[in-house]
């Protein structure tokens, strides 16, 4: 009896085992995907609003270990932050149609052409 595994066979079973972690590479990407896709606009709110705070000079900031007090954002920032996240989905949804609206008129306004009032032909 041979124990032995062709060449040919052993190259088959690595196929096999990479085409299974090929699939499980790609249900992972899928479902980051997707969560990303779901919660593209509240990450990307989060991250600007983070850096406009940061910016200010209002978030948290790394420090030494001697520094430990003091290190965090201030009372009324993170109450105001707090709040404003709470009634984010409800800003969002009034926000989205004026945004839509606005970039529709932007882009129909490349192709049209405004007619100059005032002097009018009577020949």
């Amino acid at each position: 009896m041979k124990n032995e595994i062709s060449p040919l066979e052993e190259l088959r079973q690595e196929k096999e085992i990479v085409r299974r972690e090929i699939k499980v590479y790609e249900d992972r990407l899928a479902e980051k995907w997707e969560y990303l896709s779901d919660n593209a606009p509240s990450l990307l709110f989060n991250a600007a609003l983070s850096g406009i705070v940061g910016w200010f000079g209002f978030g948290n900031k790394v420090e030494s270990k001697d520094k430990k007090e003091g290190v965090g954002s201030s009372g009324i920032t993170h109450s105001l932050l707090s709040g404003l996240m709470a009634y984010y989905p409800l800003i969002w949804d009034i926000a989205k149609p004026m945004l839509w609206k606005y970039a529709v008129r932007k882009v129909i306004s490349l192709f049209t052409s405004k007619k100059k009032k005032g002097k009018k032909d009577n020949d």
